[in-house]
């Protein structure tokens, strides 16, 4: 089965069916730690407990994702 990032699957589809959300909490995200997944739009990135890519090699350069995440 075929796993999109929230942006992937909102650009393709026009919905995020939440592929890979809940591969973390939301308090690994809040400590700056991600899950590496390997979506079928991007290729290898990490996304956060939403299932949000934040970045990675294969991110899609359009992900509005924030590059300047800072845990608290």
């Amino acid at each position: 089965m075929a796993d999109f990032c929230k942006e992937c699957s909102l650009a393709l589809f026009g919905e995020d069916y939440g592929d890979l959300r809940g591969l973390s909490t939301e308090e690994d995200t809040m400590n700056g730690k991600f899950a590496v997944v390997i979506c079928e739009g991007c290729g290898f990135i990490q996304v956060d407990h939403t299932g949000k890519c934040i970045g990675g090699e294969g991110c899609q350069e359009g992900h509005k994702y924030d590059r300047s995440f800072k845990p608290l």
